[in-house]
């Protein structure tokens, strides 16, 4: 497990979760369920804005990000993150099934794929097995 200090006030953090999702409900959702989980999460709704995030904090633990995501879409996102941080590993949530995402490039190593509706258990146990 990934532990570390933050000294903004946040106390004991797991490490900061970029999260891309472009359903607002959802986006609020998995924020809540990673902060509860002892993340600090960086939430966007395009991949354009956590590009942002990505290329200026050097906390990051994970990427989560749907599939389907206005321009870039989650695939083109983990591959472009792939290239600046080749350790960082990706969690795709998607409805898209499995072909469909090989057709897009799949996701790169380390990452998994969950495929919608993902429950809370489901979701934990993709993080802890990506981050242990």
């Amino acid at each position: 497990m990934i532990l570390a200090y933050r000294t903004s006030g946040e106390g004991l953090s797991r490490g900061r979760v970029v999260l891309v999702e472009d359903e607002p409900n959802l986006r609020r959702l998995g924020e809540t369920i990673l902060t509860k989980m002892g993340f600090t999460v960086s939430a966007h709704e395009d991949a354009e804005t956590a590009l942002v995030t990505l290329s200026t904090h050097d906390d990051i633990v994970l990427l989560a990000t749907d599939m389907s995501l206005p321009g870039m879409n989650g695939v083109q996102l983990a591959h472009t993150i792939r290239a600046r941080m080749p350790v960082v590993p990706i969690l795709l949530m998607s409805g898209h099934d499995q072909d469909e995402i090989d057709a897009a490039g799949g996701v790169p190593n380390p990452g998994m794929t969950l495929q919608k509706p993902i429950g809370l258990a489901d979701l934990r146990a993709a993080v802890d097995t990506l981050l242990s």
